[in-house]
Parts: structure tokens; sequence; C-alpha cells
């Protein structure tokens, strides 16, 4: 699932990858290097994942205080919980493309802590709350997932708590089994859109801006974004990972200047 994007034109944080061809990834490459050091580097980048994970706090004890019925949280886990940007500087270094590496990288099973998670997942444990593990790993890396979450220490990390992905990219069906379960979902998180509702994964750019006007009570208070600049679906619905189009094109379409 892992994919880096080609530029490093605003702050997003926004998942969902698609892989690009070995042809350009010279040029792809070059062209990430910035995003890929903010998340290593930047003492902002730490600062932004502590807001986040701080927010989080705030509002799930705002949701314990009112819960009516059990409560859980679902949560994604790469560039939410787990830490990849080694793997996206591998890319960048030896110049290979998803999947190249990928599973090495998975079954090393080092991916680090995102700033603020491991508190915050330790808090939630603390208070009863259930959590739930909803990542588009595809479901063979699951002994290495729970491997490396409980290497950490992260709370509730086991197969009763991780749902990765079997057939489909779309986690409707997988937080519906949360609620099948008699839970009120309080949280959720993730770097991508798509973590939070069915409602984003339109593959239209206009409508999934629309949607985050129509949402905007609930980041913050139910929808808990975490900051990733190496990749997302951001860059793919704009043509960003199709080898077919010409990239410097869409950059001299997509990129704002004066």
């Amino acid at each position: 699932m892992r994919k880096t994007i080609l530029y490093f034109l605003v702050f997003a944080g926004f998942a969902g990858c698609q892989p690009v061809t070995h042809e350009h990834a010279t040029d792809v490459h070059k062209r990430n290097i910035m995003a890929t050091l903010y998340v290593q580097q930047a003492p902002e980048y730490v600062a932004l994942a502590e807001q986040a994970y701080n927010m989080a706090t705030i509002a799930l004890n705002e949701s314990l205080a009112s819960a009516t019925q059990p409560l859980a949280i679902v949560t994604d886990i790469d560039e939410t919980v787990l830490d990849n940007s080694p793997y996206q500087a591998k890319e960048v270094l030896d110049n290979i493309n998803y999947p190249d590496y990928w599973d090495e990288w998975i079954h090393k099973e080092e991916a680090q802590p995102i700033p603020g998670s491991l508190a915050f997942f330790r808090h939630a444990d603390s208070l009863g709350i259930v959590i739930f593990y909803i990542s588009n790993r595809d479901a063979r890396y699951l002994n290495a997932t729970i491997n490396n979450l409980k290497k950490y220490g992260y709370p509730q990390a086991d197969s009763a708590h991780i749902y990765l992905k079997t057939t489909t990219s779309s986690k409707e069906e997988r937080r519906n089994k949360v609620l099948e379960q008699g839970f009120e979902i309080a949280l959720f998180l993730g770097d991508n859109l798509d973590d939070m509702s069915a409602q984003f994964e339109t593959e239209d750019i206009n409508a999934r801006a629309n949607a985050v006007k129509e949402n905007l009570s609930k980041f913050g208070s139910k929808y808990i974004v975490l900051p990733n600049p190496t990749y997302g679906k951001w860059a793919q619905n704009r043509g960003f990972y199709n080898s077919k189009l010409d990239q410097d094109s869409l950059v001299s379409v997509y990129l704002r200047g004066f």
C-alpha cells in the first residue's frame, strides 16, 4: 500500500496510494525528497502528530462522558500509528518503486510509532475503549503487523482487533463489522479521508473537497487526520500515479503560482 507521491505541493494528510513505473522513478523520487525529509527531520511534523493525538484525547474523553453504549476507536495503521518513512526513504535513495522491497520492509517489523500515538492508545485502553486497527495492508501481513505493534506495546494488537484488506480497499464493510458488534465508534483516525467514511471515497476531486466542507464540525471531534506529505489519494485522484499521463503537464495544471 506504500508509494511515494510525486511532488511536495502542499502539506497534506491523505493516504491511499498507487505505484508508478520505474521509467519515472528517478524524477519522481527527486521530487519526493523534501516530503520524506519533512517526516523524518522536521520538528513541525512531530508537533502536528502530537497535536492530532492531543485533540483525539480530548475528543475521546468527551465522548466517554456522554456515551450510552460501549465505545470503540477505529484507526488506520500506516502513517497513523506506524511510521513507514524508512521505506519512503529507500525509494528515494535506491530508486525503487512499490512494491519493491515492501514485503521485506513489512517483515522487518521495524516501523516505529507515530509521535503521540502510543500514549493515546494506551490511554484509550486504560479507559476500557475497544480499539480496531483497520488497514489496507494485505491480509497476508497480519502476523508481521501484530508483531510490529506489540513490539512497541500497542494495546489490543491481535487478530480480533486488526482488520486488514482482503478483497477491497474500501474500509466501509470493516467499519460496519465494528458497528454490528454493538459499539459506538467514538473516533476515526487516519492519514487519508477514506479512513473516516465512505463519503470521501469518490474519485471526483470536487466531490471529495465538498465532502470535507460538509463535515467540518467532525474534524477534531470525530475525525482525526494525521499529516502525511509523502503520498495520498489526493495525488492519485489528480493522475500523479498514472504513468500514461505527462507528469510535467499535470504539475502545470495543479501547481499554483502568482
